[in-house]
């Protein structure tokens, strides 16, 4: 079967499994924003990301490990119970750290707890899922992904309208009990796929072993991810500090909608290329590789010029609108540096892949620290400036750092291998 075909197949598959969550998510937002006001509902998107910037820098190392390395294992139902222990003894031994830390930041010993759990279920449907992606099982992540959407919004609409219970409680309970349900439910769809491959007899390497070559390969790209979501978190932390709550509330909003938006159409683009792309750099399929990549890049090109178009042609408004946001030139150009940045960081996570596939995790990690502190130091220099501008301005000069590091990177290693050739 043609590459690009299984490709294609395969995205829409994915896209599928995200679109109709996405969009009930995206109903929500100005839902969650109303209920909880521009303060609170920034407030909960900080302690949130705060969870999926721990997801990714504890449990990221193994989920694209996973990706990497199941296409060369042979027992994969074996391979699989192992890279489930491997993440379920990750998340035991750094719960406690975690529930303590947490409680010392925020002074509250309840928010450590549901902080610690929800990172612990977040982290196990990532590992799941990983596994999933890695079987090519991509029809059955529309109704995990549905599930967890429909019993976030259900249980945190219950808790917020229905109890007493204090917001941050509320939906930190809501996000761990969607995560875990979607988790039990295609953990078991991941049985069920592998009770019908067939048991090789040959003997894979241990459980400890398997976490050794995980955490070898996948640390670099672990501390990788913490920098990717820090780019697109330490804005809001700037912003807040610098211009308040409020400002920060709404800014928040709209990047929430326009980046989740966005990474609904693009994402499912690296979530199902990647175990098409180990297999076929296993068979020694270079050409084909660099030819998809290639392919893909001017797609997602074409498609921020059009999302572009439509954004000032009249979508700035109706998003301004539907998140009661003031209609200021500001905001409008806000979310179109998000847009802008989206796209590039999107653009910028289908050019690395070859570093990912020749297991250069090291370079990777190098390039984008220089990224994401180019963004700090900007936040550092002129902040006094007071314009909100210049956070989402940080956060599209990252992810255009990061690309053109990764794009210069991959020029010059051509280059050299043809004057070696």
């Amino acid at each position: 079967m043609d590459l690009f075909y299984r490709f294609k197949k395969d995205y829409f598959n994915y896209l599928l499994s995200v679109i109709l969550p996405a969009i009930i998510m995206a109903l929500s937002i100005p839902v969650l924003k109303h209920l909880l006001g521009a303060g609170g509902y920034g407030n909960f998107s900080i302690w949130f990301n705060a969870v999926l910037l721990c997801t990714a820098s504890l449990t990221g190392w193994i989920t694209q490990s996973i990706l990497r390395f199941s296409s060369v294992h042979i027992n994969k139902p074996l391979f699989a119970r192992q890279a489930i222990a491997v993440s379920l003894t990750t998340q035991a031994i750094i719960f406690l750290p975690v529930f303590l830390i947490i409680w010392y930041l925020g002074n509250d010993m309840l928010l450590g707890i549901l902080f610690a759990t929800a990172l612990f279920a977040t982290s196990l449907l990532f590992s799941i899922s990983a596994i999933s992606q890695a079987g090519f099982l991509s029809k059955k992540n529309i109704y995990s992904e549905t599930i967890r959407v429909f019993s976030y919004i259900a249980c945190a609409l219950f808790f917020l309208l229905l109890t007493d219970v204090y917001y941050l409680y509320a939906l930190f309970i809501a996000v761990t009990i969607s995560y875990l349900m979607a988790a039990l439910y295609l953990h078991k769809q991941v049985r069920t796929s592998l009770s019908t491959e067939q048991q090789n007899g040959t003997k894979p390497e241990k459980a400890a072993r398997l976490a050794k070559q995980f955490f070898k390969y996948g640390a670099p790209l672990s501390v990788w991810f913490v920098f990717s979501y820090l780019a697109s978190y330490i804005d809001k932390l700037f912003m807040n500090k610098n211009l308040g709550a409020e400002i920060q509330g709404n800014y928040q909003a709209i990047f929430d909608l326009l980046a989740r938006s966005l990474v609904v159409l693009v994402a499912p683009v690296t979530t199902s290329l990647f175990p098409l792309l180990t297999q076929s750099y296993k068979k020694g399929e270079i050409a084909t590789i660099k030819k998809i990549l290639k392919k893909i890049i001017l797609i997602e090109a074409a498609s921020f010029v059009i999302v572009s178009i439509l954004y000032w042609w009249f979508g700035a408004g109706i998003l301004l609108n539907v998140l009661k946001t003031p209609h200021t030139y500001s905001y409008k150009l806000a979310g179109f540096m998000v847009i802008a940045g989206t796209f590039v960081w999107l653009i910028a996570s289908v050019a690395h892949k070859g570093f990912e596939l020749r297991m250069q995790s090291i370079f990777l990690l190098g390039m984008i620290g220089i990224a994401f502190f180019t963004q700090v130091i900007l936040y550092l220099i002129f902040y006094k400036i007071g314009n909100m501008l210049l956070y989402p301005l940080g956060y599209l000069l990252s992810g255009v750092v990061y690309l053109l590091l990764v794009s210069f990177s991959e020029i010059y290693r051509s280059s050299k291998s043809l004057q070696t050739g």
